[in-house]
């Protein structure tokens, strides 16, 4: 086999995504594909069925990001400590016998490899990048499957215990509370599994997000929406958030964007959700007590004009409630600042001089910023995101996607999700009357039970054309999935596409 490399010095190595090591088929298809290309490989060694294990997940892996653009790389770590294949979090033991594979693969002309090198202008390290040769993207347009036959393993674990260094925990105890949550997993994931999840408007699957070191491609497929809950320092009551899903990388302006079987979404989230939470463990009610903008002050002057105050004191509150102290603050306030904005540049005798502002404007919960209160928030919104998926994927039988305090659901869903997320906030927290609100722009165009007559009216308000590849993947997927041309939960008067 031969294969024709470009000039390496024109290749876009930054135009990359990490290696998904729980990328698995069981599918015939697949495994013949696997089988045949296992067959070609003269130098491999070792244990058979290990190692095609090993290039199984590699192809696959390859061959998604293929699909999604064919020149996206595979980010591939070569440090032992990157597999663990007794952990119970790597279900399909990768081990870093993996290594092995990826140089047979090299070495016979079936992806090439740039190791881990420094950006000249950057300074910085990275990892190494893989990418199919022309042999094997031939391989790819022959095969006999297609990218919605590829999953995450079904045993892959979704209940995540860290320690203090933010380390798995890798023998951890299956107590009623774990299995119930695995439980309630395993049917979300499954009910997230069997629906088309995608931005509409995107002709090419691949978003570019944030900005300088922080800078990554995004890519949109129906592979990455696995979700699993993250419990911190060793305790089954501290962390516990949700994670996963590509739209939680997702920007807030695209996920606007976002159709679940071709239904239009809204998205809705708390106001100031932790601030009423600390209020509330203080016995005080603050949207019915207070009730005003948490984050506007006035009086702050000697910091750049151009900043956005109001954002910049958010930003810093919010990061103080996470911090164990003021430097701490400082420092994650800027890490999160968006690169090149003059947020980034605040000294900390300045950012100190704002979080004293807040904490006078806020002196009932002053003694909780720079506190690590955030933790102990962290585990109570879980609770409520917990009440929330409880309640769409066992009554509702309708898809919600998280992004820790805002909930995106389909059209329709955003009047039942502002109701489901007072009730959830009450159960948790004993607090009434939370103010939720939409966070898309279009909701109020449209009655709360509109005629099916009116919805056309209103498709322009908010809805453009959906791209070529949304309308062929979302047919294919449908007729691979089976889906039935309206699903059970689509009320007649959301029929919004």
């Amino acid at each position: 086999m031969t294969s024709n490399n470009s000039d390496t010095n024109n290749i876009n190595y930054m135009n990359s995504r990490p290696l998904d090591v729980h990328t698995w088929s069981d599918y015939s298809e697949v495994n013949d594909f696997v089988d045949e290309i296992y067959l070609l490989l003269k130098s491999i060694k070792g244990h058979k069925k290990g190692n095609k294990r090993l290039l199984k997940v590699l192809l696959l892996d390859l061959y998604v990001a293929w699909c999604a653009e064919p020149e996206l790389k595979i980010m591939f770590s070569r440090d032992n400590n990157a597999y663990k294949a007794k952990s119970r979090y790597n279900e399909l033991h990768i081990s870093k016998k993996i290594r092995d594979i990826v140089d047979v693969l090299v070495a016979e002309d079936i992806i090439y490899e740039k190791r881990g090198f420094n950006d000249r202008v950057s300074g910085i390290a990275f990892r190494s990048r893989l990418w199919a040769t022309d042999w094997l993207i031939e391989k790819f347009k022959a095969a006999k499957f297609s990218q919605f036959l590829i999953h995450s393993h079904e045993a892959r674990e979704p209940v995540v215990l860290r320690d203090e260094v933010k380390k798995d925990i890798e023998d951890y105890k299956d107590t009623p509370f774990v299995i119930s949550a695995r439980s309630l997993l395993a049917d979300y994931n499954q009910l997230l599994a069997k629906t088309h999840i995608d931005i509409y408007d995107l002709e090419r699957p691949i978003l570019e997000i944030g900005g300088g070191k922080k800078k990554m491609r995004l890519q949109i497929n129906q592979q990455d929406k696995f979700v699993r809950r993250i419990f911190n320092n060793s305790r089954w009551d501290q962390g516990g958030r949700f994670y996963g899903g590509w739209w939680q990388r997702c920007p807030k302006e695209y996920r606007k964007k976002i159709k679940m079987d071709g239904i239009m979404t809204a998205e809705v989230d708390f106001s100031g959700l932790h601030i009423v939470m600390l209020y509330g463990q203080q016995g005080i009610n603050y949207w019915t007590e207070i009730n005003e903008d948490p984050y506007q002050l006035h009086g702050i002057n000697d910091i750049d004009p151009d900043i956005n105050l109001r954002a910049a004191l958010k930003l810093l509150m919010l990061t103080a409630i996470n911090a164990d102290d003021e430097a701490k603050a400082f420092q994650a306030f800027r890490f999160q600042a968006e690169t090149g904005r003059p947020e980034k540049n605040l000294k900390n005798d300045q950012l100190k001089s704002m979080l004293e502002a807040l904490k006078r404007k806020h002196e009932p919960i002053a003694h909780k910023m720079a506190s690590g209160a955030g933790i102990d928030l962290m585990f109570h919104d879980s609770q409520i995101t917990e009440q929330l998926i409880k309640r769409f994927t066992y009554h509702y039988q309708c898809p919600i996607l998280t992004v820790h305090d805002s909930y995106v659901v389909p059209f329709g869903y955003d009047r039942i999700l502002h109701k489901e997320m007072q009730s959830a906030f009450e159960l948790i927290t004993g607090v009434t009357h939370p103010v939720v609100e939409h966070t898309t722009d279009y909701f109020d165009t449209i009655e709360d039970e509109p005629h099916p007559s009116d919805t056309k009216q209103h498709e322009g308000s908010y809805s453009a054309k959906p791209s070529k590849r949304h309308q062929k993947e979302l047919g294919l997927f449908q007729e691979f999935k089976a889906k039935p041309d309206r699903e059970s939960w689509v009320p007649e008067w959301s029929m919004v596409y």
